[in-house]
């Protein structure tokens, strides 16, 4: 768990694990990414997953078992052992820094919001580890955030951190992971590449030295990565708001709904066009994943992704800069249909869970400054724009 909670806590949880950090790579947070993916994919290739867990439960649950198994899923189904790992807290300063010094590198997945909290940590352990590690530490942000890795590097330099000791790599990782049958085991997504920015990180030869099989390094993250954002997370958005409306709780029970599903095709296609004439993909490789997303991940019972999941936190998800508004904003430039985008912002609106304090948010300052305060203040559009009056006919349809 790496709540912001949870990362704020002062728990010290004690670790007698045997501690080899030769060939390791720190991983901030032990949630379902970082222990379903990147440990996962770090333990394949033989190196020393090392946990920084907030969540004092998990992190001594973790260091209580000798491994934890995650069910892949997808076109070949298999069973993978994770084990070999140590488990730290972030109140254990100097293991930490003794790990800082040594890694390879380091992993976050932690959540935007917690990003602050790990810059102190980094901070503090490298100023103990900076005459023993004598190279820059390169840390990856397996983050769903935007701008994820400025954010932890402005964060860092605020700490007080050398810009020098440390390089911010934007990655993307498009698998999807859940838990599992107990509170250790996972579900996973096979297939997926774990893309990471060559360009930004320090040293080694952009990265190919460490070797690892399953993370490739490229040049051109920023077309990768709104690859992921505009197909797989602007379609799951579609599935989940469009599912809210037809009470469903999973994904694959939205897609089953043939209006939905035309609906999301519809979107999944502009999306291909944009990103074509915005990153110069080629076609036949966006085809062969859009075909992945609808009939393997979004369809997978397996995964049974939720509704409740994917919708949760409306109001980040309406940003800017993130899935929707967005996508909506880059169809405007290119001259491109911003009607099936438009669609699934107005569904968005109507989204409430009394668990959920964005949705009930959502709520109020629609209530008191109508649907258009959203679009204005979090979409960033302007009320002449087509889009905006769109999304107002959307909202009202699903009235």
């Amino acid at each position: 768990m790496t709540g912001a909670s949870a990362w704020n806590c002062h728990v010290l949880f004690p670790v007698s694990r045997r501690y080899n950090m030769k060939d390791s790579v720190v991983i901030f947070g032990a949630g379902a990414v970082g222990r379903g993916f990147i440990a996962r994919l770090l333990a394949a290739n033989g190196l020393t997953p090392v946990f920084v867990e907030a969540d004092a439960q998990m992190a001594r649950r973790l260091s209580e078992v000798d491994g934890y198994i995650v069910h892949v899923t997808g076109a070949e189904k298999r069973e993978s052992h994770v084990s070999g790992y140590e488990v730290l807290t972030p109140e254990q300063s100097g293991e930490i820094s003794k790990a800082l010094a040594n890694c390879l590198f380091m992993a976050t997945a932690v959540g935007g919001r917690n990003l602050e909290t790990v810059a102190r940590i980094v901070t503090l352990g490298l100023a103990g580890a900076s005459k023993q590690r004598g190279r820059p530490l390169n840390i990856l942000l397996c983050e769903n955030w935007p701008d994820a890795e400025k954010v932890l590097a402005e964060a860092l330099l605020k700490a007080g951190c050398d810009e020098e000791s440390f390089a911010c790599v934007r990655c993307s990782v498009e698998r999807m992971v859940k838990g599992g049958e107990n509170e250790l085991d996972l579900i996973a997504e096979g297939g997926q590449t774990f893309y990471v920015d060559r360009r930004t990180w320090k040293g080694e030869q952009g990265g190919e030295v460490c070797g690892i099989e399953g993370l490739t390094f490229t040049d051109k993250i920023e077309a990768i990565y709104a690859r992921k954002l505009y197909t797989s997370n602007a379609g799951g958005a579609a599935l989940a708001y469009f599912g809210y409306l037809s009470d469903c709780h999973f994904l694959y029970e939205a897609l089953e709904i043939p209006e939905i599903r035309k609906n999301l095709t519809k979107l999944l296609n502009v999306a291909k066009q944009c990103l074509i004439e915005s990153f110069g993909l080629e076609e036949a490789g966006l085809e062969r994943h859009l075909d992945e997303l609808m009939n393997r991940r979004f369809s997978n019972r397996d995964l049974a992704d939720t509704v409740q999941r994917v919708a949760r936190n409306p109001l980040r998800k309406l940003g800017s800069q993130e899935r929707l508004a967005g996508l909506a904003h880059l169809l405007r430039r290119h001259a491109l249909s911003t009607e099936p985008v438009s669609r699934v912002i107005g569904s968005a609106l109507h989204y409430r869970d009394p668990a959920d304090a964005e949705s009930l948010e959502l709520g109020r300052i629609i209530a008191q400054k109508g649907a258009g305060a959203i679009l204005e203040d979090v979409c960033g559009f302007e009320r002449q724009e087509t889009c905006f009056e769109e999304c107002l006919e959307f909202y009202d349809y699903f009235s």
